[in-house]
């Protein structure tokens, strides 16, 4: 047995993978997603004596760690949870990043910088905003903290080990395995410095090391620098809809860039989970693989940043095809999913019928309903499906 859910998580993603010999968490959309969708599923695994193997936060984004803020903050201890046992989460703070400090940090140029940045908080969303969710200020536990705090086994360890590809490859999982394709370890130190970056735009004075101020300060500032990168215009032919290839732009989002980008392999399914990866990445990982003998076939493939048409670049859906995709957005942030991209995966020749699974309805996805394919290749649209989906492996 193998099952997904694809939980209604605004403009955010969240996944929930269960087959009979493990369970598995990848990001928890925001606060109001957990509490409203996802925290009665995990009670329910826990009355049946069941716990989650992994708890994946792909990166800091407010869309994809807010939900999982949430649950660990409700969750409580380690040795004493609330909700459901946790036996590891994966989660790229800067402590897993940097060396931890070898000396206290000079808290007297940076101390007022610092709290400053951390009394802001998390960002404030509507969706948390209309369900009364909002992680306050004054709550001010970021991941990080809340999982040492906690006593979790964080990152496979204590968490000063990053989540990368250099550094677990591939990692056994109960009844299978998770291979990482991103980040990689450069993709890590691209965040870190366009982090800095940012960081002394404020006035930071001295090296950036690993503290308790300043690791909160990094997420709490990565959740905000996020809003601040706005799609790139696309242009729009006045009487036919432009193809992907045409317009297709690579992401520039750091934060994306360090996405927790996997393939889940249990009971002979194979799921491609893209989190907001950078196309390039994905592709180099994917064809190492491709040249080692893998199938680039797919039995479902979790399209990358919410069906943005700057994450699925046309030689990316050369490597891969999949019968199933999700797309993971309920059109309210930079009208994703972009039917550049829906009309680009289902156009390819194909001898089996596509299904695109959509938590939510959608301009793009009721547009794309109505699409005649250029190849004849056959699809269907499924919206608001967040329902369990089963699949049924060789075992």
């Amino acid at each position: 047995m193998f099952q997904i859910k694809m939980y209604p998580a605004g403009n955010g993603d969240a996944f929930l993978i269960c087959t009979d010999t493990t369970n598995i968490l990848i990001d928890g959309g925001y606060a109001s997603s957990f509490v409203q969708h996802i925290e009665s599923d995990l009670k329910e695994l826990n009355s049946a004596n069941q716990s989650l193997e992994l708890v994946i936060t792909t990166h800091i984004d407010s869309d994809h760690i807010g939900g999982i803020l949430k649950f660990i903050g409700l969750n409580g201890t380690s040795s004493q949870p609330s909700i459901i046992p946790i036996s590891n989460i994966w989660h790229n703070s800067l402590r897993s990043i940097t060396t931890p400090i070898a000396e206290p940090l000079n808290l007297e140029k940076n101390l007022g910088l610092l709290e400053s940045i951390n009394d802001r908080g998390h960002p404030k969303n509507e969706l948390d905003k209309k369900s009364g969710e909002v992680i306050s200020a004054q709550q001010g536990s970021t991941l990080a903290r809340l999982i040492h705090e906690g006593g979790y086994c964080w990152n496979n360890s204590d968490g000063t080990k990053s989540i990368s590809k250099e550094n677990f490859e591939s990692f056994p999982i109960t009844g299978g395995l998770i291979r990482v394709l991103s980040p990689s370890q450069e993709s890590l130190n691209f965040l870190l410095r366009e982090w800095v970056k940012q960081l002394k735009k404020y006035g930071f004075k001295g090296s950036i090391t690993s503290g308790e101020l300043i690791d909160d300060a990094f997420e709490f500032m990565l959740e905000h620098m996020k809003d601040v990168n706005r799609k790139a215009p696309r242009t729009i032919s006045a009487t036919t809809r432009k193809k992907l290839y045409e317009i297709y732009q690579p992401d520039d989002s750091p934060t994306n860039k360090s996405s927790i980008a996997t393939i889940i392999e249990l009971n002979d399914i194979r799921i491609l989970m893209l989190a907001d990866a950078w196309a390039e990445d994905i592709i180099q990982s994917l064809q190492k693989l491709k040249d080692e003998g893998h199938s680039m076939m797919f039995d479902a493939i979790k399209v990358s940043h919410h069906g943005s048409y700057r994450n699925t670049s046309p030689e990316l859906l050369t490597l891969v095809d999949s019968p199933i995709y999700f797309v993971s957005s309920n059109g309210n942030k930079h009208d994703h999913p972009d039917i550049e991209t829906l009309i680009a995966i289902v156009d390819r020749p194909s001898t089996f019928s596509r299904t695109i699974y959509c938590n939510y309805a959608t301009n793009a996805s009721a547009e794309l309903k109505d699409y005649q394919t250029t190849s004849g290749a056959q699809f269907s649209v499924i919206e608001n499906a967040c329902d369990w989906i089963t699949f049924t492996g060789n075992k």
